[in-house]
C-alpha cells in the first residue's frame, strides 16, 4: 500500500522542480514578460486634430492669382457703347475693365462689344435694324446699352419685333421727349437713369435735357464698373439659373443688395413719368448722395 505522502503535495512540487530542471528557467521568464506586455497594452484615443499650425513651424503659401473669368463656350452679353463713349479713347477704360473682369467673346470671354453708328448721334438718317443685324445668329444672353442715343428706341422696337429671347438693359439712356422715354421703356427689360443730387428726377424740359447733352452730364462721372459689374453678374446669374430674368422687381432688389457694398449712400427709386405722374414698372433712377 502506497503512503499518502508519496501521492500528495510533496510529489507535485517534485514534478515542478523537475520541469524547471528539464527545460530551464529562462524560456519561462520570456513567456511571462511577453504576456505582461500584451496585458498592459491599452487602446489609445486618437489625438484631436488641431487646425492651428505649430507656432515653431513657419508655413508659407504661394500667392496664386485667381482669374476672374475662364474661357468657355457660353452665351455672350452684348455691350453697346453710345453717347459719352464715341471715341476709342473714351471707350478704352471701360473695355479694359470688361476684358479683365469678364473677358471678351473673341477670347472665349463673356462680353461682345459694339458701338452705336455715328449717324445715331449726329442727326442723320439711321439704320433702325442696326441691333437686329449686329446680333443676328449670335448666341446672346443679354444686351446692355450704355448711353444709348435719343433715337435708339427705334432700333429697340425693331429688335423686339424680331422676337428676341434675352433681356435688354438701357443704362443712362439719352432721351429728350416723353415718347422717347416710353419707347426706351417698352423696348427694354430694365432702364436706369442717373441723377446728381442737384438734378430734379422728374424734370423733362427740353432746355434741361439739351443742357445735359451739351455738358455731357449723362456720362456717369464715377467709376462705371461700380454700376455695371452687378448688372452683368445678374444677367449671367439669371441666364445660368432658374430665376426669371424678366422680373424688374427681382433685378432691382439684387442691384440694391450689391450697391450696398459699393456705394456709401445711394438710392434706386422708380422713375415717375412727368406727364402722367405714374411710376414706371421697369425704369429706375440711381442717385448717389455725396
Amino acid at each position: 500500500m502506497f503512503n499518502n505522502s508519496l501521492s500528495g503535495k510533496p510529489f507535485r512540487r517534485k514534478r515542478k522542480a523537475a520541469f524547471f530542471e528539464g527545460y530551464g528557467f529562462l524560456p519561462f521568464m520570456i513567456i511571462l514578460v511577453i504576456a505582461v506586455m500584451f496585458s498592459g497594452c491599452k487602446k489609445k484615443e486618437a489625438a484631436a486634430i488641431i487646425d492651428e499650425p505649430d507656432p515653431d513651424i513657419i508655413m508659407e503659401r504661394p500667392e496664386l492669382g485667381i482669374p476672374k473669368w475662364l474661357p468657355g463656350d457660353y452665351a455672350h452679353v452684348a455691350f453697346v457703347f453710345g453717347v459719352g463713349y464715341e471715341t476709342e479713347e473714351l471707350r478704352a477704360p471701360v473695355i479694359s475693365y470688361l476684358s479683365e473682369e469678364f473677358g471678351m467673346a473673341e477670347n472665349g470671354g463673356l462680353i461682345e462689344p459694339l458701338v452705336f453708328p455715328p449717324e445715331y448721334m449726329n442727326g442723320k438718317r439711321i439704320n433702325v435694324s442696326f441691333l437686329s443685324e449686329a446680333l443676328k445668329n449670335k448666341d446672346i444672353c443679354g444686351l446692355v446699352l450704355l448711353g444709348s442715343p435719343d433715337r435708339a428706341y427705334y432700333a429697340l422696337m425693331d429688335l423686339v419685333e424680331s422676337s428676341i429671347s434675352y433681356p435688354v438693359w438701357s443704362i443712362f439712356p439719352v432721351t429728350y421727349t416723353t415718347d422717347e422715354i416710353l419707347g426706351t421703356e417698352c423696348g427694354s427689360f430694365f432702364v436706369m437713369d442717373y441723377k446728381d443730387n442737384g438734378e430734379n428726377t422728374d424734370s423733362s424740359s427740353d432746355s434741361a435735357l439739351i443742357d445735359v447733352m451739351d455738358k455731357g452730364v449723362k456720362r456717369y462721372s464715377g467709376d462705371i464698373s461700380d454700376v455695371m459689374t452687378p448688372i452683368i453678374r445678374y444677367i449671367k446669374k439669371t441666364s445660368d439659373g432658374s430665376n426669371d430674368p424678366y422680373s424688374p422687381a427681382d433685378a432691382v432688389e439684387y442691384l440694391k443688395a450689391e450697391y450696398e457694398n459699393i456705394f456709401d449712400d445711394f438710392s434706386l427709386t422708380r422713375f415717375v413719368e412727368p406727364e402722367s405722374r405714374l411710376p414706371s414698372l421697369n425704369h429706375y433712377v440711381l442717385r448717389l448722395n455725396k
